[in-house]
């Protein structure tokens, strides 16, 4: 199981694990009054998913941790409030899981305890949804198609790519997009209609990055 955040092409992969993790979700349920009737009431949709997890980022190559190289705890806690701060889409996955939904950061909150140096955290993610705003045809007036409305900044959609330079290995480009390269094996299976060898890319070549 691996726990990402992911903003346009910038990814981080939590080094350790919480303990638990649960996603709370609701319905909105809209009650009127008919005369003569009573309370009746009205399904008005599916309510935003929120989650909160709470782990630390470790100043050491702890047995435990979940890989290695990790950024330093302040450099993390830099980046998620850096995030937090612009109000970015983001977009957050448990792996071997069905977590996988665009969010903003609600509440983050860290400490030091222990002299151990770690920094403990508590995050709060708010699922974001998009708006739909339906196109008018200028001509006769009906609606044609609908488009996505951003109310939130920071989230690209545009898929990535990668150009192969001198040196470049499949790990080595994981390594670099997701933080882990042992994750090569994404790349490859995107790009089989041009790689025929995971062992051999060529310069010049332009790679998908899913």
């Amino acid at each position: 199981m691996e726990i990402w955040l992911r903003q346009a092409n910038n990814s981080f992969r939590f080094p350790i694990l919480p303990t638990s993790f649960e996603i709370n979700g609701n319905t909105t349920i809209n009650t009127s009054n008919i005369l003569n009737i009573g309370d009746i009431a009205v399904f008005g949709g599916l309510g935003l998913k929120s989650i909160e997890i709470a782990s630390f980022f470790p100043s050491q190559e702890y047995s435990f941790c979940n890989y290695n190289g990790f950024p330093k705890p302040y450099d993390c806690v830099n980046l998620i409030q850096g995030w937090m701060k612009e109000g970015f889409i983001l977009r957050f996955i448990i792996t071997e899981t069905n977590v996988n939904f665009e969010c903003i950061i609600s509440d983050f909150n860290y400490k030091e305890q222990d002299c151990s140096r770690d920094v403990y955290f508590t995050l709060s993610l708010k699922e974001y949804r998009r708006i739909k705003i339906s196109k008018v045809n200028a001509k006769d007036g009906n609606l044609s198609s609908s488009i996505d409305l951003p109310i939130t900044k920071g989230f690209e959609t545009k898929q990535k790519t990668h150009k192969v330079i001198e040196g470049d290995t499949l790990f080595k480009i994981a390594k670099k997009y997701y933080g882990n390269g042992d994750l090569w094996h994404k790349i490859y299976e995107a790009n089989k209609d041009k790689i025929k060898s995971p062992n051999i890319i060529q310069n010049g070549w332009i790679l998908i990055v899913p």
